[in-house]
């Protein structure tokens, strides 16, 4: 079979959670002998376009350079029509079986209107909450959980309170700041902003209902979607692989009389690191012995970096480690004893757990969306309230004190679907969907 599959970025340049998702099915599709073309945005900030097509270990990527503040850059996030130029040069040159497209983030408003111009089956995998937010994590600008788009004037106002002069109104003063909208609205000074969170919404809609299938790989991804009204023709609740094998032979540093707490991911608000320092220095004033392990770029927010470096200078257990090499990635939760999870937004399927889960590590997650279906409390880790670092300090200090908890964790710990799974029942679906394309078109 030959399928093109496109996402927004694509290792080694881009190596987030959708990335490593397209990445890993690359992989298991070529390995199986298929032909794969990887269409990916590689920059958003270099003048002009071009696309440059390179062969990689198996497969051809054809990697896009534009800058999407050339002319509308709202709408050039989500629809820029060179994009859907680029696409339909490759499609003429190649007799494509499908296409899949993850996440949809920057691209998806144009794959999915060529997709549909080629007659060709069409798969999404949502990987997270682009198709219904335009900041993508369903999260105000303030850090603060948002319940969903329930009109578009909300989203006009969030994207508005995005720029300095909104935001610290917004969150200094918001009843002024509510009536200002009110006053605002009225005088239908947010009507450009308004009209253009709509055209996005419709557009992005007709695009993720255009799919054959759409894959999620959570249950209240789905339930989020669906609650919002979009219909497609069929969601698929796909659970991630893993593709390494298993490290269950490390014996709990615990036993040594030195737990290890451990973070990895990026390192900024809506992860929630700062709650994990909120949580641990207590613990460390009053004399505890643990240590903690941060891991992750600390330069993408330097001011809200520094911030927790400041605190946490004092404390010698506490170590920034930085920036890591994704084939070290084992090697490092070989040295924890558990991992922490304490993002504060709707997370749906975080491979950093199934990479912990892997690792026989128990997690310490945030009682919140796709992370609360994969962490079961007190039976394979433990969970605590958003937002509540007493709640998380507690949860530490349980494993901190309790001798026992740690090995009964590790015992309840699942094994994790590998990717060869995680293929089989994406590739059942791709044969179905080629199928009916092919019987279709003999009637």
């Amino acid at each position: 079979m030959r399928i093109l599959l496109a996402v927004h970025g694509f290792p080694p340049t881009h190596y987030a959670g959708a990335e490593r998702v397209a990445e890993r099915i690359v992989k298991g599709l070529v390995a199986r002998g298929h032909e794969v073309e990887v269409f990916a945005v590689e920059n958003v900030s270099t003048p002009g376009f071009r696309v440059e097509t390179t062969p990689e270990d198996g497969f051809i990527i054809h990697r896009l350079y534009y800058d999407v503040k050339e002319g509308d850059t709202f709408r050039n996030l989500y629809d820029y029509p060179p994009v859907g130029d680029a696409l339909r040069q490759i499609l003429q040159n190649r007799n494509f079986d499908l296409i899949h497209l993850i996440s949809g983030y920057l691209i998806g408003g144009q794959v999915a209107q060529v997709a549909s111009e080629a007659g060709l089956p069409f798969v999404i995998t949502l990987t997270e909450y682009w198709f219904m937010c335009p900041r993508l994590n369903l999260m105000h600008p303030n850090d603060a959980l948002c319940s969903g788009p329930e009109s578009d004037h909300k989203c006009a106002r969030c994207l508005f309170e995005e720029k300095r002069r909104y935001r610290l109104p917004a969150q200094v003063a918001p009843n002024l700041m509510n009536a200002f909208w009110a006053i605002a609205q009225q005088a239908h000074l947010t009507d450009t902003q308004v009209e253009a969170v709509a055209l996005r919404r419709e557009t992005l809609r007709k695009a993720l209902e255009s799919a054959d299938l759409v894959i999620s790989p959570s249950r209240f991804l789905i339930d989020k979607f669906t609650s919002f009204g979009f219909n497609t023709k069929q969601f698929e609740l796909i659970r991630h692989g893993i593709s390494t094998p298993p490290l269950n032979n490390k014996e709990p540093q615990r036993k040594s009389g030195e737990l290890c707490l451990g973070y990895i991911g990026q390192i900024k608000a809506h992860k929630g690191v700062d709650l994990i320092i909120e949580a641990v220095l207590p613990l460390l004033d009053a004399g505890e012995k643990f240590r903690v392990e941060l891991w992750g770029p600390d330069g993408e927010v330097p001011e809200y970096t520094e911030r927790l470096k400041e605190m946490t200078a004092p404390y010698p257990s506490i170590h920034w480690k930085g920036r890591y090499n994704k084939e070290k990635l084992w090697d490092i939760l070989d040295g924890f004893d558990v991992l922490i999870v304490p993002s504060r937004w709707y997370e749906n399927s975080p491979l950093v757990i199934l990479e912990a889960r892997h690792a026989g590590l128990p997690v310490i997650a945030t009682r919140l969306g796709g992370m609360a279906e994969m962490v079961h409390h007190e039976r394979s880790g433990l969970l605590f309230t958003l937002n509540d670092a007493a709640d998380l300090r507690e949860q530490i200090a349980r494993l901190v004190h309790d001798t026992e908890l740690l090995e009964r964790l590790r015992a309840g710990v699942p094994p994790v679907k590998q990717s060869d799974e995680e293929l089989d029942e994406i590739f059942a679906h791709y044969e179905r969907l080629v199928e009916q394309e092919s019987n279709c078109l003999k009637t």
